[in-house]
């Protein structure tokens, strides 16, 4: 009795069909590049039977709390998350990532590089000011 080869992605396809939320996109996102990222969304569309702007934005939101989350777990960020949240735009970021322009850890990256240069610029500031 010979049983059909299962392809595995097919399996994949039944597997975000049965899938919705997170744990789909999850599946969706397993070892994807960055190039292909944007790619993402026509399979968002499908799975969720919306429209391709729709499925944008619900690709979008999925990766603002994935930055969101990175910002928790991060040593130098974690402490700023609410002060980072009100001064950066990261659905901004997220739509880079979502766009394949950059990757979640790059996001990342940016905001440390960018409290780091602010911390120095108050540090500089503070001796300028004090000997004007």
């Amino acid at each position: 009795m010979n049983s059909p080869k299962i392809d595995d992605n097919d399996s994949d396809k039944k597997d975000i069909n049965v899938l919705k939320g997170k744990s789909a996109l999850d599946l969706l996102h397993r070892e994807i590049s960055k190039e292909n990222e944007k790619n993402i969304n026509l399979k968002i569309s499908d799975v969720y039977g919306v429209d391709y702007d729709e499925a944008n934005e619900i690709h979008t939101n999925y990766h603002t709390l994935r930055i969101q989350n990175l910002i928790k777990k991060s040593d130098i960020l974690f402490k700023m998350s609410p002060t980072l949240e009100n001064l950066f735009d990261i659905t901004n970021l997220s739509s880079k990532v979502v766009a394949g322009e950059i990757t979640e850890n790059s996001c990342l990256d940016i905001l440390i590089n960018t409290v780091k240069n602010h911390t120095e610029y108050k540090k500089k500031d503070r001796y300028i000011n004090f000997y004007s």
